[in-house]
């Protein structure tokens, strides 16, 4: 026991952190001319259904101009969701959540207004979060991010606003994810995934929080692989702890 205090002492007091371009400290917003793509599986994870649903979804963000990056997502992970299902549909779930092939995707900009230790991008997305019925939303919100050394805490709150069909189910809704995020060796990154999330109109009673856990790891300086494991209802009064996801992200940026 006491060994293992030590280590973990020490571990928190080493002067070395993360590189500039490292995982943990990676830039929220990309430089101009940059690019950075992303292929990411979703698996269902529900009694005698794994691996239902089964989806394969895109994202691409492009630095367009010093302090601005726009992108194209279509993945549950671009919207900070622990999930499974989202466009490209391979597998259905028999429930309607993956019911057809294309569910929807969306515009993501951000502008980079911090750096540093304290860094924040405020985020905009446009969205069509399914096709039938059709469900147009926008959010509005701000990527944050605290590094110390080897260590981070970061978050993206957004408010979700439907633009249309907010009586067929798409509401007004609060996310307030939250990551902590340590790299124990360079090019590798462990976080654990929580937050909060509520449609407005039950937001006292119809709460819920995800939690999930997540490695990363740097493959060469273009490209990271990532693995995340977890539940997207495991806290509060829609508790589920029978539906969970697991997404596992290959990214390229240069």
């Amino acid at each position: 026991m006491r060994s293992l205090l030590a280590a973990a002492l020490v571990l928190a007091s080493a002067p070395a952190g993360a590189e500039p371009d490292d995982l943990v400290a990676r830039p929220l917003v990309l430089d101009a001319g940059s690019v950075e793509l992303r292929l990411t599986v979703e698996l269902g994870v529900r009694p005698r259904l794994y691996g239902r649903p089964l989806s394969v979804a895109p994202d691409a963000w492009w630095g367009v101009a010093r302090d601005w990056t726009i992108g194209v997502i279509h993945s549950s992970a671009s919207v900070d969701q622990i999930d499974a299902g989202a466009t490209l549909c391979l597998r259905d779930s028999r429930v309607p959540r993956c019911s057809h092939a294309y569910r929807g995707s969306g515009i993501d900009v951000r502008y980079r207004a911090r750096t540093g230790a304290l860094a924040i991008a405020p985020r905009a997305r446009v969205l069509v979060r399914d096709i039938d019925p059709f469900k147009p939303a926008m959010t509005l919100g701000a990527l944050v991010r605290w590094t110390h050394g080897r260590f981070a805490i970061a978050s993206d709150p957004y408010l979700r606003l439907p633009l249309a069909s907010s009586q067929l189910g798409n509401r007004a809704s609060l996310s307030i994810p939250l990551w902590l995020a340590v790299q124990p060796a360079a090019g590798w990154m462990l976080a654990v995934h929580t937050g909060f999330d509520a449609d407005l109109a039950v937001i006292r009673d119809g709460s819920h929080g995800p939690f999930g856990a997540a490695v990363t790891a740097r493959v060469t300086s273009e490209v990271d692989v990532a693995l995340e494991l977890g539940w997207p209802r495991l806290f509060g009064p829609q508790y589920d702890a029978k539906v969970g996801a697991i997404l596992v992200a290959v990214d390229w940026h240069r």
